[in-house]
């Protein structure tokens, strides 16, 4: 199994540091942190997203989720890769952030197949993570978007993704 956690920080300036306090706790479950919030030279948001991905045994994965569900200020989302067929989106919204995850088998046709799609689906993908994973004992790569733009051209891609042998798919909307 691998565990992808999603929070979203409703104030980061208030509760960043608390939020902080337990992702330090439980550095040891934590492989990669992706963060990331609004700035241009006008604004610079309150609102912040971390993307986890986590390694460890479950217990303990479970245990940072409960520590971090207790905070007020934030909104907890999760991906698990299971070899369980994936579930279906229906959370997607032109207002809200949205993540997927994609887990690729180490295959080059499949990993070639991939980049190409998300290639020609460029324009709704506005931050970009890649890690090496192992999934049932094989090599796989974790890939984590977020996604912008249109609403139909971010559900093609998910459903093109979803199309491909050994891509596994998940996804979270804040």
């Amino acid at each position: 199994m691998i565990k992808v956690l999603g929070i979203k920080i409703i104030d980061r300036i208030k509760e960043a540091g608390l939020t902080q306090g337990i992702l330090s706790r439980h550095a040891t479950v934590i492989t990669t942190r992706l963060g990331f919030h609004e700035v241009t030279d006008e604004l610079c948001s309150r609102e912040a997203y971390i993307i986890l991905h986590l390694n460890g045994d479950p217990s303990d994965t479970e245990k940072l989720s409960s520590e971090l569900r207790t905070l007020e200020g934030i909104e907890l989302r999760e991906m698990i890769f299971t070899s369980e067929k994936e579930p279906i989106n229906t959370g997607s919204s032109d207002n809200n952030v949205e993540i997927l995850g994609i887990l690729t088998e180490r295959n080059p046709s499949v990993i070639l197949s991939v980049q190409k799609l998300l290639t020609s689906y460029g324009c709704n993908i506005r931050t970009r993570m890649g890690v090496n994973e192992v999934f049932f004992g094989e090599p796989a790569g974790l890939i984590i978007l977020e996604l912008k733009g249109d609403k139909q051209q971010r559900s093609l891609l998910e459903k093109d993704l979803k199309a491909l042998d050994q891509v596994h798919v998940r996804t979270m909307v804040f």
